[in-house]
């Protein structure tokens, strides 16, 4: 006997469920360029195929094609630029087309990876608030690659000036160089403007503020500034004023920036830590900013142009971070205890520093900023590390 489904119609059974396409019929076939690259692999390097790339070794791929695309343009450039031998400094010289190719492509091809994965924004700002801090963001990380590169170039092309003394090179010797200069710059770059932590950040803070600054100590033609305040390096005109002001606003809005890596691994913690009725994490990434902020106001507005306005940048910087040092116990409520110590004792030292400056006068205003300076760098620093540490990691992840 037939059973009763059997002997239903075709158009009655429900529908036979369509077979899934496997991962593989469903992947985007490969464009004309990427097959021609594997097919030149390919026979460049027969042999069994090698394993899928990393996304470390996808960032290698982008830093090596980003030092080839700045080293065609250097080439191109030196070309140009160089006929006939030259000093290794000068108006038209390998050392100063290099300066500006390499400052060029560490700036681009350092914006070019941080765009890939850009900062988060800070949970709970409004929608203007988050177009502003993501522009400040990949501007700060264009300008302080920038930055850092006219250093570390500049510092070179010094040393080899004063050490080669009246060495000229040839046309193709000078395009070399530049080249050189070029690749290696779009290389670094692309490697350090990708997947930003917060260590990493504010290593380059530190570097570019202490660079900035001595660069702009060792080139003031006011040898006696340090007898008033380091914003006097500020005052006037000339390469050091520039540098120390740009050094000023780039690493206010680089500090600012620190703001997006720390809140999420601020609110990681407090979501693992306790309750707590008084711990407030959105308002550590508020301070730091209104540091920025400050910091960068401190740089637009240099003290021989507004001294109030100079002042109240100033002043407000010192206002917010130590209040962030002495309601610290509070707003990060079950934090490191061991942080929360040393963030004590750094409230104590700067303190200590300010009675020493006034009403003491054991040292004056220039030698009280060094001092607060150094100390509110290592508070960053070991923060940061603390905050790194007390975050919770995945599940998959060894500690």
């Amino acid at each position: 006997m037939t059973p009763p489904e059997a002997s239903q119609p075709d158009r009655l059974r429900p529908p036979t469920p369509p077979v899934q396409p496997t991962p593989q019929a469903t992947r985007t076939p490969p464009g004309r360029l990427r097959r021609a690259v594997d097919a030149m692999f390919a026979l460049l390097y027969p042999g069994v195929e090698s394993v899928p790339d990393s996304p470390g070794s996808r960032r290698e791929v982008r830093a090596f094609a980003a030092a080839a695309i700045a080293a065609v343009v250097a080439a191109v450039t030196g070309l140009i630029a160089f006929h006939d031998t030259v000093q290794l400094w000068g108006p038209v010289s390998p050392g100063s087309v290099g300066i500006v190719l390499a400052t060029v492509a560490a700036a681009i091809s350092a914006v070019t990876e941080y765009l890939r994965s850009p900062l988060p924004p800070i949970p709970g700002w409004p929608r203007w608030a988050v177009r502003t801090q993501a522009v400040i963001n990949a501007l700060a990380i264009a300008l302080v690659h920038a930055g850092i590169t006219v250093l570390m170039v500049g510092l070179l092309t010094s040393i080899l000036v004063r050490g080669f003394l009246g060495l000229e090179v040839d046309a193709f010797t000078s395009i070399m160089i530049t080249v050189l200069l070029a690749a290696v710059a779009g290389y670094g770059g692309t490697l350090s403007g990708g997947d930003l932590t917060t260590s990493r950040l504010s290593g380059l803070f530190s570097v570019f503020m202490t660079g900035g600054i001595v660069v702009a100590m060792l080139t003031t033609s006011d040898a006696e500034w340090w007898q008033l305040h380091f914003s006097e390096l500020g005052a006037g005109s000339g390469i050091s004023v520039i540098i120390f002001n740009f050094t000023l606003v780039v690493g206010g809005m680089l500090l600012a920036s620190l703001a997006s890596l720390m809140s999420p691994a601020l609110e990681a913690w407090a979501s693992a830590a306790p309750p707590s009725h008084t711990r407030n994490t959105a308002l550590i990434g508020w301070a730091f900013v209104a540091i920025g902020a400050c910091l960068a106001g401190v740089g637009l507005v240099p003290v021989d142009k507004n001294l109030i306005v100079h002042n109240t940048f100033a002043t407000g910087m010192a206002v917010v971070f130590g209040g962030v040092l002495i309601g610290l116990r509070w707003i990060l409520d079950g934090f490191s205890k061991a942080f929360l110590l040393f963030s004590d004792i750094v409230l104590m030292g700067i303190a200590l520093s300010a009675i020493l400056f006034w009403p003491v006068q054991y040292y004056n205003l220039a030698a009280f900023e060094l001092v607060a300076a150094g100390i509110i760098f290592a508070w960053l620093i070991i923060f940061l590390r603390h905050l790194d540490a007390a975050a919770p990691r995945p599940a998959n992840v060894e500690a």
